[in-house]
């Protein structure tokens, strides 16, 4: 009914086009509605649909992003690596897996089976993605080069003393700010051992 109401009026207006096309209706229909039907007063709910519509209750919900979009459709398997070359089979293609996460036997894996370009390597508990991986390329590994090797995730660094560019470690040298703030004396008094025979006195 209603819309029987804006295609009258609106063919009324056109009346006096010749040779109306279809993107010409498309377009005018569409100006139409948004500059005069939207924002003309209701004689039954006193408002204009554009007004009616802005002060309802918002009900939609955003649309997820191509990418969570791709990941809800995806199945979780459980692969094992090959050793020799870092790679796991997956409908009869090879996949490389990153360096880093060569120390580990079974992985596992998130993909769509009607779309092997989007595979991904996941955690097997909380399912969060850690990486992308892409099928072997045989023509770049035949030429013997070899790329270097990324740490293992699971190695933590070994704790230093000091910083990577040979500098006290900011914690102990907090801790020797403040001794020397305090003007508290040394535990100890140097001792002056002398000259050392056959050498040099070491400083």
């Amino acid at each position: 009914m209603l819309w029987g109401q804006i295609e009258g009026r609106l063919l009324a207006m056109l009346e006096g086009c010749a040779n109306l096309t279809l993107e010409q209706l498309n377009q005018t229909t569409q100006v139409w509605i948004n500059s005069e039907y939207h924002n003309k007063v209701h004689s039954e709910t006193r408002q204009s649909p554009k007004s009616r519509y802005l002060a309802a209750t918002d009900l939609s919900r955003p649309c997820p992003s191509s990418e969570a979009l791709r990941e809800a459709f995806t199945a979780q398997i459980k692969r094992s690596q090959r050793r020799s070359d870092g790679t796991v089979s997956l409908q009869r293609v090879r996949f490389e897996i990153p360096s880093r996460y060569r120390h580990l036997t079974q992985l596992c894996l998130r993909y769509a089976s009607w779309d092997l370009s989007h595979v991904y390597l996941c955690d097997e508990r909380s399912g969060q993605l850690q990486a992308r991986l892409y099928p072997q390329d045989k023509h770049r590994n035949a030429d013997g080069k070899r790329k270097r090797q990324s740490p293992l995730l699971d190695h933590a660094p070994t704790p230093s003393a000091y910083g990577h560019d040979g500098t006290m470690a900011p914690l102990m040298q907090q801790l020797m700010e403040r001794h020397e703030a305090s003007g508290r004396p040394a535990a100890y008094l140097p001792k002056d051992e002398g000259p050392v025979q056959g050498g040099d006195r070491h400083e």
